[in-house]
């Protein structure tokens, strides 16, 4: 009979590094009927402050920050070393088993003490491109999961005995998808209407909205249903319209997935991911602002595979119309939804938690 196992998380700064490692969590709670303890480090303003304690982890604040061209850096060797200390700690104090981490700056802090402790460390990388904080802990890892295939191209070929891509990690609660029927007639949205659905996250994508706003009388005009998601930065003043649905945010996302024919997002890990998931064709507008032009790197992967079309962010005003009346033609759309459902891997997060599982020794 297996002990109680206590592991330290190093996840956050953004929802694409946090929610993949708590959907791992979940599954190792699952697995292991609940003899899994998690202990989340993270920086207090960030959302990993708010949504871990929330969900009932442990929550350690670390003081770290990312390298920024201000006499700020000065102080950065000093702020990971205490950051590093601080990791030591916890390790000591919570007789930590093993480590995960899942990018940016906050995970060099825990990965480092993980080494200093002889811990087993896993990272996980959603993008295609690893980070400059998974590749500088490369050395010390047990292991690297990452989503894609081909992710190990980015890698030193010594870590490649290390590499096990078994997909982008994706809670359970955002894997249940409708029926299209069933989404649609929750929505009011009539069953034989071309959907899109468009969307750039909680705050928006002002160059996504922008187009949206310039072409949306000619997709209403094409029978085309619209279902747009603004963000909270963007005030819709158009005129109402049978199809049409506009909302500054969305808590039912599954239902929005499910009723659309056709998405139109940017390209983060774990949006690729759950269209893969929920096999909806996309047009994809890559964030140009990525700090790794990781969001190109990940379009270009569905594109690869005939799932997606790629729309860089300068040129969405002149080629959105175009590109949606392309792809929803029925041959495309057809085929376009046969190559997404084929990248799908729905048991990422359950696979990655018996990899470590299995990795530690526990007995499954």
């Amino acid at each position: 009979m297996n002990d109680k196992i206590s592991i330290l998380i190093a996840a956050g700064g953004t929802g694409g590094h946090l929610f993949p490692a708590i959907a791992v969590c979940e599954q190792l709670t699952e697995i292991t009927n609940g003899k899994c303890e998690f202990h989340f480090v993270g920086t207090a303003d960030k959302i990993e402050s708010r949504v871990v304690p929330s969900l009932g982890y442990n929550f350690h604040p670390i003081k770290i920050g990312g390298i920024k061209k201000s006499p700020a850096i000065l102080l950065l060797p000093f702020q990971i070393a205490s950051a590093i200390n601080k990791c030591r700690k916890i390790i000591l104090n919570n007789n930590i088993s093993a480590v995960i981490a899942t990018g940016a700056y906050l995970s060099f802090p825990p990965g480092y003490a993980a080494s200093l402790h002889k811990l087993p460390l896993f990272l996980l990388e959603s993008n295609v491109r690893p980070g400059k904080a998974i590749k500088s802990l490369c050395k010390y890892a047990t292991k690297i999961i990452t989503s894609f295939d081909e992710s190990t191209h980015y890698f030193d070929k010594s870590f490649h005995n290390k590499i096990v891509a078994l997909g982008n990690p994706i809670r359970k609660q955002f894997l249940e998808f409708p029926d299209q029927k069933d989404a649609r007639n929750s929505l009011g949205i009539p069953l034989d209407k071309k959907t899109i659905f468009i969307f750039g996250g909680s705050l928006g994508a002002a160059s996504i909205n922008k187009a949206v706003e310039k072409h949306l009388d000619s997709l209403l005009e094409r029978g085309y249903f619209v279902l747009w998601q603004t963000g909270r930065n963007y005030k819709f003043n158009g005129a109402i319209h049978n199809n049409l649905i506009v909302k500054e945010f969305i808590d039912n996302i599954a239902d929005y997935y499910s009723a659309a024919d056709l998405v139109v997002c940017r390209s983060g890990a774990t949006t690729v991911w759950e269209l893969t998931v929920a096999a909806k064709p996309a047009i994809l507008v890559p964030l140009p602002s990525a700090s790794n032009n990781e969001q190109l790197f990940n379009a270009e992967i569905l594109k690869k595979n005939g799932a997606a079309e790629i729309i860089l962010n300068d040129q969405i005003e002149t080629k959105l119309l175009e590109t949606i009346i392309s792809v929803l033609s029925d041959d495309t759309l057809h085929r376009m939804s046969s190559a997404v459902r084929k990248l799908a891997r729905p048991n990422a997060a359950r696979d990655v938690a018996l990899e470590v599982l299995k990795t530690i020794g526990y007995e499954l």
